[in-house]
């Protein structure tokens, strides 16, 4: 979502350009575009006062090669990622934010990059990253050059000083993969990752140059996995009927029978319980 209705200094020609992304979220859970159970009156305002595109559709729908494509504006065969694969080196020439930083622009991203290194700009003139739940990053044995999250995160680091140095992403006993489980936020609201991405994309509106253009990304996680909503936006849907999902004639049966007992699992077969709670959670 871009949104370029945003309040410039006067005699700056340039629009100021804010991007927000989300991660996972289907392009029907919109109330805007009629869904029976979604309630997203905040996104369907934003809709309303600007280009609502319907029939959109990324190219490739894996998270690395879907950002390449924002990151450079090129498809697949040019920027070379056509799957997911990590700790392969973001080295593009030419970037969204390099572009506008070279065109004057005040340019930032908060929240996730999914690149790699962790700490390239790729353009930026700065990153607050909220990248940790990547599983290559979270190896123990990991160093600062190895760029284990304890040190490459920044939401990480601030949690800690907001709580205790004990604190970790994953207290909540959750991987970033296990869709299956669903458990309401355990901190305040005002602590948890997407309230920090929104908290931080104020504070660099706040801080950036008024003389200047601004490029802001707004990168958020959820509703990717874990699935860890306050407890307020779990009990709006916990309750309510889902209508069944599609599932395609393309299902592995047997390899969803074979996942069933991994809550991890990539292809399981959940009791209806589970998967209302887990639809609930994500539903956020």
């Amino acid at each position: 979502m871009i949104d370029t209705n945003l309040d410039h200094q006067k005699g700056t020609k340039q629009p100021n350009l804010l991007l927000i992304t989300v991660d996972q979220m289907r392009f029907d859970c919109l109330s805007i575009m009629g869904h029976p159970v979604v309630e997203t009156p905040n996104l369907d305002a934003l809709a309303s006062r600007g280009i609502l595109f319907e029939h959109a559709y990324s190219a490739t729908p894996s998270c690395i090669p879907a950002r390449a494509a924002i990151m450079t504006g090129m498809g697949q065969r040019s920027h070379g990622r056509v799957g997911y694969r990590d700790k392969v080196e973001w080295n593009y020439a030419h970037t969204i934010a390099g572009e506008l930083a070279q065109a004057g622009y005040h340019t930032q991203c908060v929240g996730k990059m999914h690149v790699y290194p962790a700490r390239n700009l790729c353009g930026f003139h700065n990153v607050v990253l909220h990248d940790g739940y990547l599983h290559y990053n979270r190896d123990k044995s990991k160093t600062l050059q190895d760029e284990h999250y304890d040190q490459v995160d920044d939401y990480l680091q601030w949690l800690r000083r907001q709580t205790n140095a004990n604190s970790d992403i994953t207290d909540l006993g959750l991987d970033c993969n296990a869709s299956t489980v669903a458990r309401p936020w355990h901190l305040p609201e005002a602590m948890h990752p997407t309230n920090w991405c929104v908290t931080e994309s104020l504070d660099f509106l706040r801080r950036r140059d008024p003389g200047k253009p601004f490029f802001l990304w707004s990168s958020f996680v959820r509703p990717h996995s874990p699935l860890d909503p306050p407890q307020c936006y779990l009990d709006m849907y916990k309750d309510l009927e889902f209508p069944d999902p599609p599932i395609g004639d393309w299902v592995d049966e047997s390899a969803a029978l074979n996942g069933a007992k991994d809550p991890t699992s990539s292809f399981t077969n959940l009791p209806k319980r589970r998967l209302d709670r887990a639809r609930a959670a994500i539903t956020r």
